[in-house]
């Protein structure tokens, strides 16, 4: 009767389960031999090799999702045995099966499976050798000879074949070429064969009885190759039976796995420093808040032993960073703390330029790098370094210093995961910095507090006098305004700060966007201020800026002993904001994992820190801010829908610089002065060529650009007159002054204005003439003589 070829699919979905560039799978998949990979949990197909589709004519996309014993390849009754065996049984076993071709054609082949783990999960490997030829002639022939010499020969597996006394009558080629012995030195033996390992005797002997039982199966043996080295095979068995069913000699196929064996310690080793790591991070996550030396002994000692480095050191800048002092340095070798180096930059330039352009630096061999080669001369012979794994380590308002991992002996090649490692180690650094501080500053807050508790009277009638003030201020003062420290003049930033005063009084969620540099943190702190939680603190999170393993703790915090590491308790950012703002900077950037325990805190008010099964509530502003475009963001999924609409309750778009240019005269004037009052100089004008070219100028970092622009030219100016680098200058020289325009200024604006406007046309009915109701050569005119031009 003929079988139905429908296979009956299981709920699996048949997928590659091992990176494709890996020794196990081009072991695998170049394997001459027909394989298959299918997972023991349900035996459904994930792989098979391109000898098996030639094999059965089936292709891959046929059968994968497809639990082997249930293909219609197969008997009905090898399929049970095969599922039992798979169910039931934890060694090696090998089959012969009737195989039903994807033609019609029926062959034979010798099935072996054995377990195998592949990222953390069992798998199947089963192989088939084609014993059709074997199966049709084994009547007519009689051990050795009942083989054809071509057959074995063609072998990748090597075959080695007994008599019934258990006397090596035939050895096929590959099997030569796999422990090589010649076939002199094989055929005519008995046991213990030459291939045997003395030391391992006793397990081929007991391999062996089993055979002579008829309990032949697959295992795996270590074999010893002429010259004396070792290597692991998976061996198959089997007996040879004439037509009486008496059993006349015995075969064995074998299969070289060193290099599968070597793949899965590989893999096991790499899983065990994952969890190394991970414990460590943990541990350090745990510190901080500690004191700052004892973080840093342990940061250190911790760190060294995970990585398995002789030397890890934190260095720290001096104030203009031309210098770096070691703080704490730990040597594995001698369980101590030797601290005091000092590396002066003019002495090692290339190793700092290059820190400071890549801010990681990962050398492997560090006495012939040109990056190291300075250090070569001195420093590395100190301490016989010999490879060095450098990330810099930023600090609250300029960079801190450099953490070093330094490798000693023989050359060490630096992993991508051991780079991340040392990164997030920089990063808890940073964060060790920052707590140091803010506990510095609260403690100078608690001793300012008390001090003004005495004078809480005083204070009341003053701050009375300052609200008269500001609301006599309001009135007079339109042009220029400082107002949290923001310095504008324009409508477009007074309509937004307007609308900072409208939202501030209420608690309604606040979402900020704008371009970097624009000052979206500056408005942040202004809701704040003038809201009624100003007395409570405004607390910031940079959600780009921490790494996503450690988000969840920083937001809302974890008890003592929740996790590995976890050695007391912390309050997490919305705990330390309650009662006040928080201000969730750089929104955009938060894993997206993250996002539905964000929105839950946000809506219900209440918190759940890591390990804690207590829901503790929290009274809290929220004010966000992003750079991005949220609304592309959702449609990409790479932001939750139901989080934006929670954070835009009331948005505020703060315009770039270049679409508000009426405030850069005002800016400069501001900026010139704050930094000539730095840097003790007295600078009073500026070209009017050269204030032309920053109005005009497209500032695409916005103020933050502006800032830094007229830093550096204050630094550089020696006389009077503003020299500002990469603009151009002339003798007409203007007083610097952001409260009042000139005539020229005034014009010009507003001529600009209106050209943008009409697209820059001139003539017509719709051009700037029209509007601004002057001729257009007389329009010409004016723009020749205030220097304006298309851009």
């Amino acid at each position: 009767m003929k079988k139905d070829k429908t296979p009956k699919k299981d709920n699996s979905t048949g997928i590659a389960v091992f990176d494709q560039n890996s020794i196990y799978s081009k072991i695998f998949h170049n394997n001459p031999t027909p394989h298959t990979l299918a997972k023991k949990s349900d035996r459904s197909l994930v792989d098979v090799n391109e000898a098996w589709e030639k094999f059965t004519g089936y292709k891959k996309g046929e059968v994968l999702g497809y639990a082997v014993e249930d293909l219609n390849l197969i008997c009905l009754s090898e399929a049970n045995s095969i599922r039992a065996f798979l169910a039931d049984q934890e060694i090696l076993k090998s089959y012969e099966l009737e195989v039903n071709k994807k033609n019609g054609e029926i062959t034979y082949g010798l099935a072996t499976f054995q377990l195998v783990n592949l990222g953390g999960e069992d798998f199947v490997q089963s192989s088939i050798l084609d014993i059709s030829k074997l199966k049709h002639t084994e009547n007519q022939l009689q051990v050795s000879k009942n083989f054809s010499e071509s057959l074995l020969d063609s072998m990748h597996e090597g075959l080695i074949v007994l008599n019934a006394d258990l006397t090596c009558i035939r050895v096929n080629k590959a099997y030569l070429e796999m422990t090589g012995y010649k076939e002199s030195e094989i055929v005519g033996t008995k046991q213990p064969f030459p291939h045997w390992p003395p030391e391992h005797y006793q397990t081929f002997r007991k391999y062996v009885s089993l055979g002579l039982k008829g309990i032949f199966n697959r295992s795996q043996l270590t074999f010893k190759k002429a010259n004396g080295d070792r290597f692991e095979a998976a061996v198959a068995s089997a007996k040879i039976t004439n037509n009486e069913n008496e059993t006349i000699g015995y075969v064995s196929t074998l299969v070289d796995i060193s290099e599968r064996i070597k793949y899965q310690n590989e893999l096991q080793e790499r899983s065990i420093q994952m969890v190394r790591k991970k414990d460590a991070i943990l541990q350090l996550v745990n510190l901080v808040g500690k004191d700052f030396d004892t973080i840093l002994k342990n940061i250190t000692s911790i760190t060294s032993r995970t990585l398995n480095v002789a030397r890890v050191s934190i260095w720290k800048f001096n104030e203009d960073e031309s210098q770096i002092h070691c703080i704490k340095a730990f040597h594995l070798d001698s369980n101590s703390f030797v601290n005091n180096e000092i590396l002066n930059a003019e002495d090692y330039p290339s190793y700092f330029k290059a820190l400071y352009k890549n801010k990681t630096i990962k050398i492997n061999n560090a006495i012939s790098d040109e990056i190291t080669k300075d250090l070569a001369e001195d420093y590395l012979p100190k301490y016989n370094i010999s490879s060095m794994l450098d990330v810099f380590i930023t600090g609250i308002d300029k960079p801190f210093g450099v953490i070093c991992f330094e490798h000693t002996g023989e050359p060490r090649k630096w992993t991508a995961s051991e780079e991340q490692f040392a990164t997030t180690v920089a990063g808890l650094v940073s964060l060790a910095i920052e707590n140091n501080k803010r506990k510095k500053i609260q403690k100078e807050l608690i001793e300012i507090n008390e001090k003004l508790s005495l004078a809480n009277t005083d204070l009341k009638n003053l701050k009375k006098e300052l609200e008269q003030q500001n609301v006599y201020l309001r009135e007079e003062i339109n042009l220029v305004f400082n107002y949290e420290e923001m310095v504008y003049g324009s409508a477009a930033f007074s309509q937004v700060l307007t609308d900072v005063e409208k939202v501030a009084e209420t608690d309604a969620t606040v979402l900020l966007f704008g371009e970097s540099g624009t000052g979206k943190e500056l408005i942040a702190r202004a809701i704040h201020n003038i809201s009624e939680r100003n007395t409570k603190p405004l607390i910031k999170v940079n959600c780009a800026a921490i790494p996503k393993e450690l988000i969840e703790s920083e937001l809302f915090g974890h008890k003592k002993g929740s996790f590995t590491g976890a050695f007391s308790d912390k309050e997490g950012k919305f705990k330390l904001a309650d009662g006040g703002t928080l201000f969730l900077d750089e929104v955009g950037e938060l894993p997206l994992e993250m996002q539905p325990k964000l929105l839950r805190a946000i809506q219900e008010h209440e918190i759940e820190p890591i390990g804690s099964s207590k829901v503790e509530k929290v009274n809290l502003r929220i004010v966000a801010a992003t750079n991005r475009n949220l609304d592309e963001e959702v449609k990409k999924k790479n932001f939750r829908e139901d989080l934006y609409f929670r954070l835009n309750v009331f948005p505020i778009d703060i315009p770039p610089l270049r679409k508000r240019p009426e405030d850069i005269p005002i800016l400069i004037e501001h900026f010139v002065d704050k930094f000539c009052r730095k840097y003790n100089k007295e600078i009073k004008f500026i070209s009017q060529e050269t204030k032309q070219a920053l109005y005009n100028y497209k500032w695409p970092g916005n103020v933050r650009e502006l800032e830094n622009l007229i830093e550096r030219s204050v630094i550089l100016t020696n006389s009077e007159t503003l020299f500002v680098p990469g603009f151009k200058s002339s003798e007409k020289e203007a007083p610097i002054s952001s409260a009042t325009l000139t005539l020229d200024d005034v014009q010009r604006m507003h001529i600009v204005q209106i050209l943008k406007q009409c697209n820059w046309k001139i003539d017509g009915s719709q051009g700037a003439a029209k509007i601004l109701d002057i001729k257009p050569s007389t329009l010409r005119d004016r723009m020749k003589k205030l220097g304006i031009k298309k851009p």
